[in-house]
């Protein structure tokens, strides 16, 4: 039966992340399409630029946060639920992997998504505060140095196992399984910082920096 419950945890943690957070708040506030906008892609900061609006904005990036966190909660606690035998890491490793496959990846998108950053961030929120605050002291490093946004959120996710090796080492190869599906959707976007075709910092869809 352990394997039931694993393969159910991965599901109803697939589902948490699947939840099209900016499409909904997107298209019931305004009217317009989120993935018809910007980066084409389901998150917090193309919501910003399809709308400009700070409260919308903040309001996506908290229901991706939660389907980032809803999974860690379950993980923490599914052991004690169904007597599970596996590792409690490996609990951790599914929910936060399957978590961010369901962001990226959405069932109710046709398999299209985001990029992870903020539903992957939920979750380490619960698992190890202090990667989220390497996290953000690359990212912002990179941003002030070179203002594409897009390269700080790609390598402060790419470090996030070194963060854990140094901050968390319990949480390795569960940060890995993090780490990975965030780095490998961002890296397409490398193209246009090599050719300055990315747009620097932020910006609307009235093309405001």
């Amino acid at each position: 039966m352990e394997i039931v419950y694993l393969v159910l945890l991965g599901l109803i943690s697939y589902l948490s992340g699947s939840f099209p957070s900016a499409f909904v708040v997107v298209k019931v506030f305004t009217g317009k399409n989120v993935m018809e906008h910007g980066t084409h892609n389901v998150g917090t900061m193309n919501t910003h630029r399809t709308t400009g609006n700070k409260p919308l904005t903040i309001l996506v990036l908290l229901l991706d946060l939660a389907k980032g966190y809803l999974p860690f909660y379950l993980a923490s606690i599914w052991g004690g639920w169904f007597a599970i035998g596996s590792d409690q890491n490996t609990i951790y490793l599914i929910a936060g992997l399957f978590a961010i496959l369901g962001h990226n990846y959405s069932i109710f998108l046709k398999f299209k998504g985001g990029k992870g950053l903020a539903t992957g961030a939920g979750f380490l929120l619960g698992l190890a505060p202090a990667l989220i605050l390497a996290w953000c002291a690359v990212w912002v490093f990179i941003l002030v140095t070179t203002q594409y946004s897009v390269l700080g959120q790609l390598v402060a996710s790419a470090l996030v196992p070194l963060y854990s090796w140094f901050w968390a080492r319990d949480y390795f190869w569960v940060s890995i399984a993090i780490a990975v599906p965030i780095v490998v959707k961002h890296a397409p976007r490398m193209k246009g910082v090599f050719a300055g075709k990315e747009p620097k910092m932020y910006f609307t869809e009235k093309g405001e920096k």
